[in-house]
């Protein structure tokens, strides 16, 4: 059976004392000779090649088994084959119709549930000996209770699994994994009740009511054993429900922030909000462990320096961040203590976003000097390097296992053979990122990476840290955050948290920041760390800290599986926006207000009959009334509108989800919706923005007064502050199946008479582009600044053809559109509003403009935004008027390429 587990506080404690700080360093010249295999010595490159592979291929392909036809089950074992939670019985056969083994069910519903496998001393089994590959399962499910044996020696690990017996397990998971239990509107009777034996038939009316188990011809057949396809099809249905589970965990933690006197603790506590049980074991982090330490079960222990940092606690896929302040323990108690040295202010007079020559080394120009480099994270002076790098550190019975491990490096999506090499410009020490050395290793966009190490043999971990560099000046910015899973045999994952920082993208000084996970009582072999990527991300010291004995009383480690849709995105990463709809919010009551059941229709194709066939707009560009004044009360307003709940980016997840629903992919391959945030625009009439400092006066967009420097450099403070507010907000909701694809210029012309505007302009979309985010412009039809789009940083810009005014549109006003759309190599808005639904004219210009694009191949060769006013295409979607509603899906065919119409409509009357 397994060891019995104790927390160890004082192990915390004399850790804090003795964790060395990570000094930032100069960065060195990368080697001019070809990159060198990223292994320790001893390790063949390939070793390290195989694992590699190893890793790509479970990720692109699974076994397909020859005998499953048209079963039932299919779907469910295809499923949890390629999660590798189920395999076949050799020669690529499943065996549908074959009975599951116990043994086999445990090792099936260990996984879906999460249920981490525990560390087996003595095995009181005899038909489940120590060494056997179940072993971890069968006792892991007995120890909780779960799985009882068939007597005191003997597990009967072989025989068939009956179907009360499955019933009474998934009863017993429903306990241990705090999955709600569904009431039975109508109670279900069975013909067959009373063979159920008497043990049973509370939990066969538990998994009935909660559809994981369902009879058949009136019976439940009890005695009956449980077919391999009927097993891959119950765990499918829990494993859905510890999906929705992780994604909808509430939780609450009994302190917002955590202040504490240096050499002190405080324990943390997080409950579920309902009372019941967590469903998930809370996970731990901390971005400045030279100050402290967060065990496994939520005590923090201060060192012996003051400081700030973040601690991170995830349950499920849900994060809370709760800020630490650490006090000189000589201050006395109401006295303000002195923190450690602090970054810079944000100011708007340094550049906002120095580009990088991607040609050239990143670290050409200035670089950091390590007095002037002195940071938050330069406490006090760490102990030599050198001695540090010759050996693993041994802390108090921890031990850094990861130098010499074999490592992966994958990226977030297709790799790109260009950045690529760029990135070999700085490949790190000889033994890969686990080595402890000084040196660092860069990463060049390719939207993220995904580091895996294989440890010689499974251990339990105490924590895994990775440390990471901002270096702004050079172009190197830090991850928003790290995420770690962890795997027993490096095919079947769970996610074991994340953690966060607070170092803003605005700060210029040298920051290093080492973002280090807890663990709890996780006896694994395999870890993976990912972290985004934007433009460049040095990295180094990858530890993975194990202990010698396993300390742990808080029960059973419950970790959900990595989160599908964080998976999608990744493989999805840089997937271009094709359509793009524009969703007006924050003022005009219902019309400016989008709710999930109006954001459906948009995001999917629904058809007459209620289907939900495809997608339809991939992308949503949120952006504010022409009328938002350029106040920062009314930005803020605005903004907060935006992240309300219920409506607006909130319903638009929402849909998302329930469009992933509907079409089959929520927890298999969800699909993302991109969304572009706009930037509202400093008009350079306003004298009276309001203050972005209480102690500095309200700033003034007008060159009267003060100059056009000045009007220049407050309109770019104000912009600056309401996007890094607008990230800070995007980040801290973590929208499951939205991803943010870009910023929008609001503005729908170059203003030559504001300060600045075309410098402006370039400001702000190099501080877009320095968060790897795309940055949009939709200008009208002839205006000042169209020609110029691209020396204004726009990655993208739509040509507005403004049809919609008083006056018909004629043939020749299209074509005199498409035109500059082509000259200028831009790109086309589609406009539609009320309008186009009763007046023939309108209704046969936007017609006209689907013919004309379509001729010359813009449907299919172009991206497109669409104006339609507030929610207009939602009555076509809605109207039993098939004119009307021919609008919806004859635009969806446009979208799709398959619009065949080529004649012009002409005439005065509606079809």
């Amino acid at each position: 059976m397994s060891k019995k587990r104790f927390g160890s506080r004082m192990i915390a404690a004399l850790l804090a004392a003795t964790t060395l700080l990570v000094q930032s360093t100069p960065l060195t010249h990368a080697a001019t000779e070809p990159e060198k295999p990223a292994v320790e010595s001893g390790k063949p490159a390939e070793e390290t090649k195989k694992l590699e592979d190893q890793f790509k291929k479970q990720e692109e392909a699974h076994t397909e088994f020859t005998d499953l036809g048209n079963s039932y089950a299919s779907k469910a074992v295809n499923r949890l084959a390629a999660l590798y939670m189920i395999s076949g019985q050799g020669e690529n056969r499943f065996n549908p119709q074959n009975t599951i083994s116990r043994q086999d069910i445990a090792v099936l519903l260990t996984k879906v549930i999460g249920l981490q496998p525990t560390e087996i001393e003595d095995a009181a089994f005899e038909d489940v000996p120590l060494e056997s590959p179940y072993a971890p399962y069968v006792y892991g499910l007995s120890e909780l209770g779960v799985m009882n044996g068939r007597s005191e020696h003997t597990m009967g690990a072989l025989d068939p699994l009956t179907r009360q017996e499955l019933a009474v397990m998934l009863s017993r998971l429903m306990k241990e994994g705090s999955v709600t239990k569904v009431a039975g509107q109508t109670p279900v009777t069975y013909s067959d009740e009373e063979e159920i034996a008497d043990y049973a038939k509370a939990a066969v009316e538990e998994v009935t009511n909660q559809r994981w188990m369902q009879g058949a011809g009136g019976k439940f057949n009890p005695t009956g054993t449980v077919t391999r396809a009927e097993a891959a099809v119950i765990a499918e249905r829990v494993l859905d429900a510890r999906y929705q589970q992780a994604e909808q965990v509430k939780y609450k933690v009994d302190v917002e922030r955590l202040s504490l006197a240096a050499g002190t603790s405080q324990s943390l506590k997080v409950s579920s909000i309902s009372g019941d049980e967590l469903p998930f074991t809370p996970i731990f982090a901390f971005d400045r462990p030279e100050l402290g330490t967060i065990s496994a079960d939520g005590t923090f222990v201060a060192g012996p320096t003051a400081g700030k940092g973040n601690l991170t606690v995830t349950v499920g896929y849900k994060t809370t961040t709760i800020p630490v302040e650490i006090k000189d323990a000589g201050k006395q108690a109401g006295e303000k203590a002195e923190d450690t040295p602090k970054a810079a202010p944000v100011t708007s007079s340094n550049d906002s976003a120095m580009k990088v020559d991607e040609s050239k080394t990143v670290v050409e120009g200035e670089k950091p000097d390590a007095d002037k480099g002195t940071t938050e994270t330069d406490a006090t002076k760490p102990a030599d390097p050198k001695e540090e790098a010759e050996e693993p550190t041994e802390k108090d019975e921890l031990v850094n296992i990861a130098p010499g491990s074999y490592t992966s490096v994958t990226t977030f999506g297709a790799p790109d053979s260009y950045f690529q090499e760029l990135e070999k410009q700085y490949p790190g020490p000889v033994g890969g990122l686990v080595t402890p050395t000084e040196d660092w290793t860069g990463y060049h966009r390719q939207f993220g990476r995904k580091v895996t190490v294989e440890l010689d043999e499974a251990k339990p971990l105490e924590r895994v840290a990775l440390t990471f560099k901002q270096q702004k000046t050079s172009g190197i910015t830090m991850p928003e955050y790290m995420e770690v899973e962890v795997s027993r045999d490096g095919k079947v994952w769970s996610y074991a948290g994340r953690a966060v920082h607070d170092v803003s993208a605005k700060e210029d000084k040298l920051v290093t920041r080492t973002l280090s996970v807890t663990l709890p009582d996780v006896n694994t072999r395999y870890v993976r760390v990912s972290f985004p990527v934007k433009v460049f991300t040095f990295a180094r010291q990858l530890e993975v800290w194990a202990k010698k004995d396993s300390e742990w009383d808080n029960g059973a480690v419950l970790l959900p599986p990595p989160n599908p849709a964080k998976l999608e995105e990744a493989k999805q990463a840089g997937r271009r926006v094709e359509n793009m709809l524009l969703a007006y919010t924050g003022e005009h009551g219902e019309l400016g207000t989008w709710t999930k059941e109006d954001f459906l229709p948009m995001v999917g194709y629904r058809t007459v009959d209620g289907y939900m066939r495809d997608q339809m707009f991939d992308t949503i560009l949120f952006l504010p009334y022409q009328t938002i004044p350029a106040t920062k009360e009314s930005w803020t307003k605005y903004m907060n509108d935006l992240f309300g709940s219920n409506k607006q980016l909130d319903a638009l997840n929402q849909a998302m989800r329930e469009y992933n629903r509907l079409r089959g992919t929520l927890y298999t391959t969800p699909t993302q919706e991109n969304v572009v945030l706009a930037l509202p625009y400093p008009n350079a009439n306003q004298t009276n923005f309001g203050q972005l400092d209480e102690k500095k006066p309200s700033l003034s967009f007008s060159p009267a007064g003060i100059g056009e420097e000045q009007a220049y450099l407050n309109r770019k403070a104000a912009m600056e502050w309401y996007f890094q507010e607008l990230m800070k907000r995007w980040n801290k909701e973590g929208y499951a199946y939205l991803k943010l694809e870009g910023i929008y210029w609001f503005h729908e012309l170059v203003e030559d008479s504001a300060p600045k505007e075309r410098q402006l302009i370039r400001d702000m979309g190099s501080m877009v582009h320095d968060e790897a985010l795309r940055y949009y412009w939709i200008p009208y039809f002839g205006s000042p600044g169209v020609s110029e789009w691209k020396s204004l940083y726009f990655d993208k810009a739509f040509l507005q053809p403004s049809y919609y005014s008083d006056k018909p549109v004629g043939i020749d006003r299209i074509q005199g559109v498409l035109e500059v759309v082509n000259k200028y190599n831009m790109d086309i808005e589609i406009e539609g509003d009320w309008k186009m639904y009763n007046d023939p004219k309108f209704y046969q210009t936007y017609y006209n403009q689907l013919v004309a694009t379509h001729k010359l191949g813009m449907d299919k060769n172009n991206v497109h935004a669409y104006y339609f006013g507030s929610k207009t295409l939602l009555e076509s979607v809605k109207s039993t008027d098939p004119v009307k509603r021919a609008i919806y899906d004859d635009t969806y065919k446009w979208m799709r390429g398959r619009f065949d119409r080529t004649e012009f409509f002409e005439g005065s009357e509606m079809p």
